[in-house]
């Protein structure tokens, strides 16, 4: 069962949390820049700014504050701050029934895909994967946060930017993806979802093209994802053989290994599509129903994701 949150209202209190990497002061302070630019007031506890190593602050640090900004009648919304490493250790410690009875729009990728995917897993809670609060909000990116969280538009086309398609076609599914990594590290928990009919996003960054390969072997192997009704490849940011001084004679391009395991799939597959660890980066709602269409290069959200 889906469950959404309630739409966004300027003047809303917004909570802002660092539920995995350690988060900089710069940071910090541009992602409370970037929700004022959205009309919104902050809230956050002083654990945002602790470091633990390369976390921020000590796993029950990082709990407490998720489950006091779920907890807080008042926050409409929650923004993570950064991603980085972290969030895998905590899922099994999250108070699921408390995010059930209490839905709020919840914002941020990479890491945080191992949240959106338990939350969706868990509780069916609906999420926003594409930035995070320190990404740069551009007139692109803001514009893309008013028509999905504060206007509830539905039929929304979401306006990417296509690059190539390795197999046409229509489909239509839930929306469910995030980050190749995290993706393959829930393999064997409770918190990765059932890809059967889904829409699978999937973007990566700083891998080399081998270790795409190893882990999108293994997702296909250890998973169903080829029971998906369509493959959405987004940026794969510094994963290319330049980017590791290897030739095309040691090597493979991401899109050559992604078009090798994929192009008789029969269902859509898309490459290079404007999501991920890039600026201007589409954002791509979690957990509500999508259609693709190669003919006219439309990806559209069907339903609101907020009520």
């Amino acid at each position: 069962m889906t469950l959404k949150p309630k739409k966004l209202q300027k003047g809303d209190k917004v909570a802002l949390i660092a539920p995995s990497g350690y988060a900089k002061p710069e940071k910090i302070n541009k992602a409370i820049d970037n929700i004022k630019r959205l009309g919104l007031d902050i809230v956050y506890s002083e654990r945002i700014f602790k470091r633990y190593g390369y976390l921020a602050g000590s796993d029950n640090e990082r709990l407490a504050d998720l489950h006091e900004a779920f907890e807080n009648n008042e926050v409409k919304a929650i923004f993570c701050i950064r991603g980085g490493y972290g969030t895998t250790r905590i899922l099994n410690r999250i108070n699921y029934d408390l995010i059930r009875k209490n839905p709020k729009i919840f914002v941020g990728f990479s890491d945080i895909t191992a949240l959106h995917t338990a939350f969706y897993t868990k509780t069916g809670l609906v999420g926003i994967h594409g930035i995070v609060g320190a990404s740069e909000f551009s007139e692109y990116t803001l514009q893309q946060l008013n028509d999905l969280l504060f206007d509830s538009l539905q039929n929304y086309s979401l306006s990417c930017q296509w690059n190539d398609i390795i197999v046409h076609g229509g489909a239509k599914g839930t929306s469910i993806g995030g980050n190749l990594s995290l993706l393959v590290s829930l393999i064997g928990t409770e918190f990765l979802p059932d890809f059967k009919d889904k829409i699978v996003f999937i973007e990566e960054i700083a891998e080399p093209p081998y270790k795409i390969d190893r882990m999108l072997t293994h997702l296909q192997n250890a998973t169903n994802l080829c029971d998906a009704q369509a493959l959405i490849f987004g940026s794969f940011y510094k994963c290319e053989p330049e980017d590791f001084n290897m030739t095309s004679v040691e090597t493979f391009t991401v899109k050559q290994i992604i078009s090798e395991k994929f192009s008789d799939f029969q269902k859509p597959v898309l490459f290079g599509l404007n999501f991920g660890h890039i600026p201007n980066a589409c954002i791509f709602p979690i957990g509500v129903e999508m259609c693709v269409n190669t003919e006219m290069k439309e990806i559209f959200v069907l339903e609101n994701i907020v009520n």
